[in-house]
């Protein structure tokens, strides 16, 4: 069940065929859920934007917005000086990114060995982790710090299995343990093609949440005030939510040839996207809204026909592409659009709730109440 199964189909642009982030060309997901007793429920995503022998070697151009800084999304500073970075994106809880940090840096080294390369080659194709957080500490006993280098191994294997794995939705992975708007949350994902004049200019956007934050008044559906209407009819407000706001981390992969600063402005959208979802509640003061955007459509060539760069090394020049400004706007109803659909999706997708920490508990999302809401005060189109 997904949020359309509830009548609700957010924007205007038409999803891909999976309405998923696997719906980039080329992008594979992997998940990581760790359920241990009643105590620890956590886990770790990975997002590959490209295959394992090219990612190191064939960079992808990124970019980060930063809506409210109470977080963390390691590789920040490379991606703001290069505007680029070549490893894969993993998603955990706040306690565990160290280890998934240094497992993915692991990971790397175990490749370069597999492919016998060089030390110059090495640490030429080494670049700077990319791991984001949220906390589960509600639901999850952060003090075991229960992800461990396997995990994110397993996490990468599992993105590589042929053919892919879809993405799980919901209480798996990095949101294993996660809640938002006071329900049970965790992963989401959604995504949105791009119409152009022909297939070679049609692109897809994807993108892939960790949602945990937010209260449960501030929850809207489709412009109806769900969780305002909820919360009066039970006006105790769900158990995990007086613990406060986390944090969420969006995830905006596409095939565009977008270049870093067109790839800054696609990213600062999201923002509408959670916007309409948690409305005035977006950005709280203690949430973490950190948001990255990432092309696969270029790929930037820091290689030199003249080998190492020296002192002053010689000076290069190679060709890219670049998707023209006066279009852009698609994109930017893309990433709010997926991004709306991708929060609704974990929500929907974890309606069975979970017990865990201390026995604390995050009901479900009451899917049907939620469907009755949407087609009692919904204007239909």
């Amino acid at each position: 069940m997904r949020i359309r199964d509830l009548g609700y189909s957010p924007g205007q642009l038409q999803p891909g065929p999976q309405n998923s982030i696997l719906d980039v060309k080329g992008v594979r997901v992997g998940q990581t859920t760790i359920h241990e007793g009643q105590d620890i429920h956590t886990g770790v995503t990975v997002i590959l934007p490209r295959g394992p022998d090219e990612i190191r070697q064939k960079p992808c151009y990124a970019a980060i917005h930063k809506l409210n800084g109470m977080g963390e999304l390691t590789g920040g500073h490379q991606i703001e000086e290069f505007g680029s970075f070549n490893t894969p994106i993993a998603i955990t809880n706040s306690i565990s990114i160290g280890k998934v940090y240094d497992a993915i840096y692991s990971w790397m080294f175990d490749l370069a060995k597999q492919n016998q390369e060089s030390f110059e080659e090495t640490f030429r194709n080494i670049g700077i982790p990319v791991v984001g957080e949220t906390l589960d500490c509600v639901l999850n006993d952060v003090t075991k710090s229960a992800v461990e280098k396997s995990h994110v191994y397993q996490a990468i294997e599992s993105a590589l299995s042929d053919p892919p794995l879809p993405v799980l939705e919901g209480s798996y992975g990095g949101g294993t343990g996660m809640r938002c708007h006071g329900y049970k949350g965790g992963t989401g994902t959604s995504s949105r093609i791009v119409p152009g004049r022909s297939d070679d200019e049609t692109f897809t956007v994807g993108v892939l949440v960790q949602a945990n934050y937010g209260h449960q008044r501030d929850l809207q559906i489709g412009g109806v005030p769900v969780g305002r209407i909820l919360s009066e009819k039970k006006p105790t407000e769900p158990v995990s939510s007086k613990f406060g706001e986390g944090s969420i981390i969006i995830v905006i992969m596409t095939d565009a040839p977008l270049l870093p600063h067109q790839l800054r402005r696609v990213a600062q959208r999201a923002t509408a996207g959670l916007s309409q979802v948690t409305g005035h509640g977006a950005g709280r003061t203690y949430s973490g809204d950190i948001f990255l955007a990432v092309s696969t459509g270029n790929i930037p060539d820091d290689s030199l026909d003249t080998g190492l760069p020296g002192y002053l090394p010689t000076v290069e020049t190679f060709n890219i592409q670049s998707i023209k400004n006066e279009c852009i706007d698609s994109f930017f109803y893309a990433a709010a659009e997926a991004t709306e659909e991708a929060i609704l999706n974990a929500l929907v997708g974890a309606r069975d709730g979970l017990t865990g920490f201390m026995g604390h508990r995050a009901e479900g999302l009451p899917v049907d109440r939620v469907k009755e809401l949407l087609e009692t005060y919904r204007v239909k189109i």
